[in-house]
């Protein structure tokens, strides 16, 4: 008798093992709902060789009016959840779903397949996807706290001596300015550095420009679009906040509120976990969908550890691949900092898995169940 996966045996060990879990799965259902299958490579490599793709999977309609889209791995290393809940949606909730005609569901599976293989919140050129969909690139372009602070937070070493200085003149920069100006000199998204955290790029990266071109071909005939993009790292262990970057008063967020109810926030407004931002996939993507159709995105950001430590594993892995041997998986401190950076946003507690599956697979519901 075959038996239900348990939660845990959603979240896959590694990218390449993702991949080829959820397309079997897939593939599982073409019997129900009918799948397509349209996967787009980006020309680099993962660490054993393996090739790296955006692989849109469709089930239903193949031009439908009304889709559900579901993705992971915007910030790669965050795509360990986003992938589990793509199975787990494709386990648990498609195979009794019923389908109209004009409908679809999509498992948009590793937006930055990059980080998703070699454990990095960025892609293959250190850019951060979820900055890089700006109309214009203005290599200048940097937050003045950013400049103030650049050494502290890129640092070339880790010596203790100079870390301790380094960690000082963040705490003081926190103290006088205040967490929540700290957050957005950090994490709003720059553009002149591209060595440094939060680079947003200085031209449309490879993964922006395949999923522009799925959605573009995809959902040309689609009137409604529900799409539920999945991170974490920020917030409360286990808890999710729904995430808006569209500005409270916008259509955008009107939409997202009507699948997803109140409790989506702002981030463009001020009232959500994370601070306005640059160049949000969400954004892009709006002038991407027919201009007549209502487009409700939303980012689940689910919370795994204090900021402080999420933080700390960012910059280490940066460091790492700026000043290290991140492909070295015998050199010690590599594997530190790559253990590190994946327990910051896959943390190994079956209570917090169990928690986050649950709660996705609660969005998805309501997305499923998007009227007409």
């Amino acid at each position: 008798m075959k038996t239900s996966p348990q939660v845990s045996d959603y979240f896959s060990h590694a990218y390449r093992d993702a991949r080829r879990r959820l397309l079997a799965a897939a593939s599982g259902l073409r019997n129900r709902h009918g799948v397509m299958i349209d996967s787009r490579s980006i020309g680099a490599r993962g660490p054993e060789g393996e090739t790296l793709a955006l692989d849109w999977i469709q089930f239903g309609a193949r031009r439908p009016r009304r889709v559900v889209v579901l993705s992971s791995a915007t910030h790669g290393v965050e795509g360990f959840l986003g992938s589990a809940l793509q199975l787990a949606t494709v386990h648990r909730l498609l195979p009794s779903l019923r389908l109209a005609s004009d409908q679809a569901v999509v498992m948009q599976h590793a937006n930055n397949p990059y980080g998703f293989a070699w454990l990095r919140r960025v892609n293959e050129s250190n850019v951060d996807l979820n900055r890089n969909f700006v109309a214009h690139f203005d290599p200048t372009r940097c937050n003045e706290g950013y400049e103030d602070l650049y050494d502290a937070l890129n640092p070339t070493d880790l010596d203790p001596d100079n870390e301790a200085l380094r960690w000082a003149s963040i705490a003081r920069y926190a103290e006088a300015r205040g967490d929540r100006a700290f957050q957005q000199a950090v994490s709003e998204g720059q553009y002149k550095y591209p060595q440094g955290l939060q680079f947003g790029g200085q031209a449309p990266a490879a993964s922006r420009r395949a999923l522009e071109a799925l959605v573009a071909e995809h959902l040309a005939d689609a009137d409604r679009i529900a799409w539920l993009d999945i991170h974490t790292g920020l917030g409360e262990s286990g808890a999710c906040e729904l995430i808006s970057g569209a500005s409270r008063d916008s259509a955008p967020f009107a939409a997202a509120r009507e699948v997803w109810g109140e409790s989506l926030k702002s981030a463009a407004s001020g009232d959500s976990v994370s601070t306005p931002l640059n160049g949000l996939m969400d954004v892009g993507l709006a002038s991407v969908v027919p201009a007549r159709a209502r487009f409700a995105f939303a980012v689940a950001e689910y919370g795994t550890y204090p900021i402080n430590r999420v933080f700390s594993a960012f910059r280490a892995d940066n460091w790492l691949h700026q000043f290290g041997d991140p492909t070295n998986p015998a050199e010690p401190r590599t594997r530190t900092i790559k253990a590190e950076i994946l327990e910051a946003f896959r943390p190994d507690d079956e209570h917090w898995r169990r928690t986050v599956i649950a709660h996705g697979l609660d969005l998805m519901q309501r997305a499923l169940s998007m009227r007409p």
